[in-house]
C-alpha cells in the first residue's frame, strides 16, 4: 500500500476523488444489480415489493404449514389416547365376563347375557375407532414428510441468498476499509507524533507558568520570613542581656546574704542534736510510730506500684484501642470506596472519579494507620515478653552460678547433673532472651512511653515488695543507744575502780587526779543513763495517764447512762486514779524537763536550718536555671542569626530563579507551544476531511449491504428453525403411526375375545342381535361385522371422510374420497399453490459483473494513487 504521506498528497492534489468515484460507482452497480436479481428468485402476483415478499414467504408460509402439521399430529395423539381408554374398558369387561357363571335366575342370566352382548358392541366400535386413528396417523406421516421436504428446500434457497448478500457486503466492506485505513493512518500519526508533541509542549508551558507562580509566591513568603527572622534575632539578644544581668544579681545575693545565714543555722542545729539524751528521746519517740510509719510506707508503695502498673496497662489498652479504631476506620474507608466505585461505574463523571481517588487515599491512610497501630501493640507485647525473658535469664544465671559453685566445692556426680541441667536451662533462657530482644523494636514515642511506664511499674513493684517485707525495729535503735550508755557507765565504773585501786597502791597526786577524773566520767555516764531511765518513766507515766483518762471517760459515760451508787463510786475511783496518774506524769516530766526543753529547741533550730538550707538550695537552683536559660538563649540567638542569613539567601536565590524562568519562557517554551498547536490543528482538519468522506459515501453503502445481509441471515435462521420443527413433527407422526398400528391389533384381539365370549356364554336366540348394521375400517370401506377384512386392495379403494389441506393457510375443506384420490389431490394442490421459480444463474451473472466492475474501479484507483 502507498504510505500515508502519499495518500495525503493525493488528497491534497484533488486526484483521489476521481478514483474514489469510480470505485464507488462500480461497487454500487454490482450491489444494485446483484440484489435485484437475487431478490427476484420468487415472484408473486400481488403488488408486494420483491425483497419484502421473499422474506415473508420464507418465514411465514413454512412456519404456518409446520404449525398445522404439529396441531394435526397432537390431535392424532389425543385420538389414540381416547381409543386406548376405550380399549382398556373393553379388556376389563372381557376379563369380568370370562368369570361369569351360569345361574338359574332368569333375570340375572338375562342381565349377564346383555352385558356380554353390549361389550361385544363396544369392542366392535373400538376396532372402528382404532382403524380411524390409524388412518389419521398415516395421513399425518405423509403431511409431515411433505413439510420436511419443503422446509429443506427453503433452507437451501435461503442459504444461497445469504451467500449472495454476504458477497455484496464484503465488496462494500473492502471499499469502506480503504477509507477507514486512511483515517487510521492519520489518527496513528496524530496519537504517535502530533498529539504527544502538543501535550508535551502544553505541559511544559503550564508547568513553567506554575513554576513562575510558585517562585513569586515563594519570594513573598521568603521576604516576610526574613523580616520575622530579624525581629526574632532582636528578641533573642534581649533575652541574653537580661539573663546575664539576673545571674550577676543572684550571685551577689547568694554570697552576701543567703550563704552566711545557712552556715549559722547549720551550726546551731548541729550543736543542739549532739546531746546523747536527746538522741535517745528521738529514738524512743520514733519507736512509738514505727509500726504505723512502716505500714503507711508499705501502703503508699503498693498504691504507687498499682498506679504505675495501671499507667502501663492504660498505654497498652490505648494501643489496643488504636488498633480497633484503625480497623474500624479502614472498614469504613473500604465501604466508602465501594460506594464511590459503584457510583463511578453508573456515572463516570469527573466528580465521581475524584470521589474514588479520595476514597483510595483514605483507604491507604487507614491501612498505614492500622499497620502503625499494630506495630505499636506488637512491640508492647514483645517488650512484655522481653521483660519476662530477662527475669527468666537472671534466675537461670543465678541457678547456674550456684550449680558451678556446688561443683567447685564438691565435684560429685549429683552436683554435675545439677550443673548440666542448670546449663541447659541457662542456654534456653539465653536463646529466649536473644529472640525477645530481636523481636522488640523501640522506634517511636508511643513505644518509648510504654517502656518507661513498664519499667517504672516494675521498679515500683520492687519497692512495694521491699516495703511490705520491711521489718524496721525503731525500738532497737533506742535500745542500742541505751545499751551504749549502760556500757559507757559500766566502762566508766570499771575505770573508776581501777583508778581507785591504783590510788590505793600509790596514793600520789597524779593518781588522785585520775581517780577524780574517772569519777567525773562515771557520774556523767550515770547522769546520761538516769536521764534515759527518767524519760522511760515519763513515757510510762504518760501512757498510764492516757489509760486512766480513757477509764475516767468510760466511767463518766456509764454514770450518765446508768446512774447508781455503784457507777458513782466507780466514777470517783476513776477520777482519783486519773488525778494520781496525772500528778505522776507531771513529776516524771519535771525530771526530764531540761532535756525536753533542749529537744524542743532542737526542733525549732531544725526548722530554721531547713528554712536556711531551702533558701540556699532555691537560690542555687535559680542561678542554675538562669545559667541554663542563658545557654538556651545564646543558642536561640545563634540560631536566629543563622536563620536571618538563610532567609536572606532564599530571597536572593528566588529572585535569580524568577529572572531565569522568565527568559526560558520567552525564548524556548512559548515558541515551542505555538508550533505544536499549529501542527495539531492542521492534523485535526485533515482527519475531519477524511471522516466526512467516509460518513457521507462509503459508510452508508456498507450499512445498506449489512442490512441486506442481516435480513438474509434472519430468513435463513427462520428456515433452519422451521426445518427442525418439521423434523420433530415427522418423528412424532411416525410414533403415532406405530402406536395406532399396535392399537388396531390390540382392539381386534379384544373384539375376538368379546366375540368368543358371546359364542360361549350368550344363548343363540340373542347371540347375533348386534350384527345388524355395518362397521367401517380405517380406510372407510364398509364390511359386515362377522366378515371383517383388512386387505390392502380393499383399503386402497375404501372411502374416507377427512379434511384435505391444499397447502394454503386457510384452504381446508372436507371431502369424501378414497385414499388414492386424496393423495392425488394433495400433489395437485401443492403444484397449483407453488409460485413459478426462476433460476439463480442470472443473479450469479449479475453479481459477477458487479464484482468485475468493482475490481476494475479499485485497480484504476490504485493506479491513480501510484501516479
Amino acid at each position: 500500500m502507498p504510505s500515508s504521506k502519499v495518500h495525503f498528497k493525493l488528497y491534497k492534489a484533488k486526484k483521489n476523488w476521481v478514483s474514489a468515484g469510480l470505485v464507488t460507482t462500480a461497487v454500487l452497480a454490482g450491489l444494485t444489480l446483484g440484489t435485484a436479481k437475487s431478490n427476484d428468485v420468487v415472484a408473486h402476483a400481488d403488488a408486494t415489493p420483491v425483497a419484502t415478499q421473499t422474506v415473508n414467504q420464507q418465514t411465514t408460509t413454512p412456519a404456518s404449514q409446520t404449525t398445522e402439521t404439529n396441531s394435526a399430529v397432537d390431535k392424532t395423539s389425543d385420538q389414540i389416547s381416547q381409543v386406548k381408554d376405550e380399549l382398556n374398558k373393553v379388556q376389563q369387561a372381557n376379563d369380568a365376563n370370562k368369570n361369569v357363571q351360569k345361574t338359574n335366575d332368569a333375570n340375572k342370566a338375562a342381565d349377564q347375557d346383555q352385558q356380554i352382548v353390549n361389550n361385544h358392541k363396544a369392542a366392535k366400535q373400538t376396532v372402528k375407532d382404532a382403524q380411524d386413528a390409524q388412518a389419521t396417523a398415516k395421513l399425518d406421516v405423509d403431511n409431515a414428510q411433505n413439510a420436511v421436504k419443503q422446509a429443506q428446500e427453503n433452507v437451501d434457497k435461503t442459504s444461497n441468498d445469504l451467500n449472495d448478500a454476504q458477497a455484496v457486503q464484503n465488496a462494500a466492506q473492502e471499499s469502506y476499509d480503504g477509507n477507514q485505513n486512511a483515517i487510521t493512518d492519520a489518527d496513528k500519526d496524530m496519537n504517535t507524533n502530533i498529539k504527544p508533541a502538543k501535550d508535551k509542549a502544553d505541559q511544559a508551558y503550564n508547568d513553567q507558568l506554575a513554576y513562575q507562580k510558585q517562585l513569586e509566591n515563594g519570594l513573598s513568603q521568603f521576604q516576610g520570613d526574613l523580616e520575622n527572622k530579624k525581629e526574632a534575632e532582636k528578641a533573642a539578644q534581649t533575652k541574653v542581656d537580661n539573663t546575664n544581668n539576673a545571674i550577676t544579681d543572684a550571685d551577689n545575693d547568694l554570697r552576701n546574704n543567703i550563704k552566711p545565714a545557712k552556715d549559722a543555722a547549720d551550726q546551731a542545729y548541729n550543736d543542739a542534736i549532739n546531746d546523747q539524751d536527746v538522741k535517745y528521746f528521738d529514738a524512743k519517740d520514733a519507736a512509738k510510730d514505727a509500726a504505723k510509719a512502716d505500714q503507711a510506707a508499705a501502703d503508699q508503695a503498693v498504691a504507687q506500684a498499682t498506679k504505675s502498673a495501671n499507667a502501663a496497662n492504660n498505654l497498652k489498652q490505648a494501643a489496643q484501642d488504636a488498633v480497633t479504631s484503625a480497623q474500624a476506620t479502614l472498614d469504613a474507608a473500604n465501604h466508602q470506596l465501594q460506594c464511590d466505585m459503584s457510583a463511578w461505574r453508573h456515572n463516570r463523571n469527573h466528580e465521581n472519579a475524584l470521589a474514588v481517588n479520595k476514597s483510595k487515599r483514605a483507604v491507604q491512610a487507614a491501612e498505614d494507620a492500622l499497620a502503625a497501630a499494630k506495630h505499636n501493640l506488637d512491640n508492647m507485647n514483645n517488650y512484655d515478653a522481653l521483660k519476662q525473658a530477662q527475669v527468666a535469664d537472671q534466675a537461670a544465671t543465678k541457678a547456674l552460678e550456684e550449680a558451678n559453685a556446688a561443683v567447685a566445692e564438691d565435684n560429685s556426680e549429683w552436683n554435675q547433673e545439677a550443673q548440666a541441667a542448670a546449663q541447659s536451662s541457662f542456654n534456653t533462657a539465653e536463646d529466649t532472651l536473644a529472640n525477645a530482644k530481636g523481636s522488640f523494636v523501640n522506634d517511636n514515642d508511643s513505644i518509648a512511653n510504654y517502656v518507661a511506664a513498664k519499667d517504672k511499674a516494675d521498679a515500683d513493684q520492687v519497692a512495694a515488695d521491699q516495703a511490705a517485707t520491711k521489718a524496721t525495729d525503731s525500738q532497737a535503735v533506742a535500745d542500742a543507744i541505751k545499751n551504749a550508755a549502760q556500757t559507757a557507765l559500766n566502762d566508766a565504773q570499771h575505770q573508776y575502780q581501777r583508778e581507785i585501786s591504783g590510788y590505793r597502791h600509790n596514793p600520789s597526786h597524779e593518781n588522785a587526779v585520775r581517780v577524780n577524773s574517772a569519777k567525773q566520767v562515771r557520774d556523767n555516764a550515770q547522769n546520761v543513763l538516769d536521764n534515759m531511765n527518767n524519760y522511760d518513766a515519763y513515757l510510762a507515766a504518760k501512757d498510764n495517764e492516757n489509760a486512766k483518762l480513757n477509764a475516767l471517760y468510760q466511767a463518766q459515760q456509764d454514770e450518765q447512762q446508768n446512774p447508781s451508787d455503784w457507777t458513782e463510786e466507780a466514777l470517783d475511783q476513776a477520777q482519783s486514779e486519773y488525778d494520781d496518774a496525772q500528778n505522776a506524769a507531771v513529776a516524771a516530766r519535771a525530771k526530764v524537763a531540761d532535756k525536753l526543753a533542749l529537744a524542743n529547741s532542737r526542733a525549732s533550730l531544725k526548722n530554721a536550718k531547713d528554712t536556711a538550707d531551702k533558701a540556699y538550695d532555691d537560690q542555687v537552683a535559680y542561678i542554675n536555671q538562669l545559667e541554663a536559660g542563658l545557654n538556651n538563649f545564646s543558642n536561640d540567638l545563634n540560631n536566629a542569626q543563622q536563620a536571618v542569613k538563610d532567609a536572606q539567601q532564599k530571597v536572593d536565590d528566588t529572585n535569580n530563579a524568577i529572572t531565569d524562568a522568565d527568559n526560558d519562557m520567552k525564548n524556548n517554551i512559548a515558541p515551542a507551544k505555538a508550533a505544536a498547536d499549529k501542527a495539531y490543528n492542521d492534523q485535526v482538519s485533515y482527519i475531519n476531511m477524511l471522516e466526512d468522506h467516509l460518513n457521507k459515501l462509503t459508510g452508508p453503502q456498507l450499512a445498506a449491504a449489512k442490512q441486506a445481509t442481516a435480513a438474509a441471515t434472519k430468513a435463513h435462521d427462520d428456515a433452519v428453525n422451521a426445518k427442525t420443527v418439521a423434523d420433530n413433527n415427522l418423528t412424532k407422526a411416525n410414533n403415532n403411526k406405530a402406536a395406532a398400528d399396535q392399537l388396531v391389533a390390540d382392539a381386534q384381539a379384544a373384539m375376538d375375545t368379546a366375540d368368543a365370549l358371546v359364542d360361549e356364554k350368550v344363548p343363540s336366540y340373542i347371540k347375533h342381535d348386534d350384527n345388524q348394521g355395518t362397521t367401517t375400517d380405517d380406510n372407510g370401506s364398509t364390511t359386515n361385522v362377522n366378515t371383517p377384512t383388512d386387505n390392502e386392495a380393499a383399503r386402497a379403494g375404501a372411502v374416507v371422510t377427512i379434511p384435505v389441506s391444499t397447502g394454503a393457510a386457510t384452504a381446508t375443506t372436507p371431502a369424501t374420497m378414497t385414499r388414492a384420490q386424496y393423495r392425488a389431490q394433495l400433489n395437485s394442490a401443492a403444484k397449483q399453490n407453488a409460485l413459478p421459480q426462476t433460476s439463480n444463474e442470472d443473479s450469479v451473472g449479475i453479481m459477477a459483473l458487479g464484482t468485475v466492475s468493482a475490481m476494475f474501479g479499485l485497480g484504476l484507483a490504485a493506479r491513480k494513487r501510484e501516479a
